[in-house]
């Protein structure tokens, strides 16, 4: 959300280009595509393809004692992958604390809902694909969603994720690899405009169990394990279709 509850950590998303010689970052603003900032940093097109290599979190205090959430999203240029030692890397980076500090200054007139989430492409050691189903009175309310969701604050991006597949589908999933990294902007008439950041992991169930809610009143009605086949027959979240789409995609010979 664009408002931050007393005692929370102030949110802030960066983006990162991975150059030869340097780290270069700014600030994503609300409505601002990860991707398309750090294209602008780095000179390139638009069509100029990207890998996202990493998201850190970053739990600071500005120089003014304001407590600061950065999640900071790093891409590279495909290619001979430059440099990026590991996701203990994130101290600093730029932009620093001190310049993130202040708040984004945006227009009054409609409401607006800002989040972080993060979500897994989660597997079992057969191939099935797990997904959940989202409950009545929430967005995409009966479409088949990967586990996960918003990051809380002070929380790290892949920790939110292990304990939603938790939440959601009674799973203990290991998560790996970052898959990618898209953004979703929404403006209906009348309504909240809504801008998100979505953070696609895999996810490994080396053991697993019948999927079980084990969420209270949340936002996932049902959930199970699917072959790829039964998958496709499925009526999907936008947010799955876009992890699962970018998968396919990257995943061909």
């Amino acid at each position: 959300m664009t408002a931050t509850s007393a005692g929370e950590p102030r949110r802030r998303v960066t983006a990162h280009l991975v150059t030869e010689t340097s780290v270069i970052g700014a600030r994503v603003l609300f409505g601002q595509d990860p991707a398309e900032v750090v294209r602008g940093l780095g000179g390139l097109s638009p069509d100029t393809p990207l890998h996202a290599v990493d998201v850190l979190t970053e739990l600071v205090e500005a120089p003014d004692g304001t407590p600061l959430h950065i999640d900071r999203v790093v891409f590279t240029r495909p290619g001979p992958r430059a440099a990026w030692p590991s996701a203990a890397a994130g101290s600093g980076l730029s932009p620093s604390p001190a310049e993130l500090a202040a708040e984004e200054v945006l227009p009054e007139d409609r409401p607006r809902l800002r989040r972080f989430a993060s979500y897994g492409i989660a597997v079992d050691p057969g191939g099935r694909v797990l997904l959940s189903l989202i409950a009545e009175g929430f967005p995409g309310a009966g479409t088949w969603h990967l586990p996960g969701g918003g990051v809380d604050a002070g929380e790290d991006a892949r920790a939110a994720l292990r304990r939603e597949v938790a939440e959601e589908t009674g799973q203990d999933g290991q998560v790996g690899d970052l898959i990618t990294v898209s953004s979703h902007h929404r403006n209906p008439p009348g309504g909240h405009e809504i801008h998100a950041v979505w953070a696609f992991f895999h996810v490994f169930v080396p053991r697993p169990g019948p999927a079980r809610v084990l969420e209270e009143d949340g936002s996932t009605a049902d959930c199970g394990w699917f072959t790829p086949e039964e998958v496709a027959g499925l009526r999907l979240s936008t947010t799955a279709q876009r992890g699962l789409a970018h998968l396919a995609r990257h995943s061909r010979p």
